[in-house]
């Protein structure tokens, strides 16, 4: 293959997988979310109207090691067997997973949680207790559930 060829076919398949990335990232996101993006959604937290669901935002800047922007709040207190769900308002991806950094323990985990996006609720043990999680992607974001 001459060198004006291979140009071209690398060209193509950038092309081709800057599409794909695309289409990807734009595809997992319903058409509330696209809106939402780049609207200062307001720091939810404490307990929705059945009083078992928490939200605690992961706030743009989170994944700066030093940024000082950290989950908010920092601190939660839920009843046993409690959800909570994780809005991503970072652009980056995070995660809230029980344990001390870097080791998970298990006890709960919200999974990737996209930027812009929330985690499904999480339930939380029915165990009372401290839980400390962190974010296993930025093992310096850390936070505390405490079940009561």
């Amino acid at each position: 293959m001459t060198f004006e060829k291979q140009d071209v076919a690398f060209r193509a398949l950038t092309a081709s997988m800057i599409f794909v990335l695309l289409a990807v990232s734009v595809v997992g996101m319903s058409p509330s979310e696209v809106l939402a993006q780049g609207t200062n959604a307001t720091n939810a937290t404490g307990a929705s109207e059945g009083g078992s669901q928490t939200t605690v935002v992961m706030p743009l800047g989170s994944s700066g090691a030093t940024s000082g922007a950290g989950y908010e709040p920092p601190e939660v207190t839920v009843s046993p067997g409690a959800t909570v769900t994780w809005d991503n308002q970072d652009n980056a991806l995070h995660t809230a997973t029980s344990g001390q950094p870097p080791t998970p323990d298990g006890k709960f985990d919200s999974g990737i949680v996209g930027a812009n996006q929330e985690s499904k609720p999480v339930t939380m043990p029915t165990e009372p207790g401290e839980y400390t999680y962190f974010c296993t992607l930025h093992p310096f974001l850390v936070g505390t559930v405490t079940v009561q």
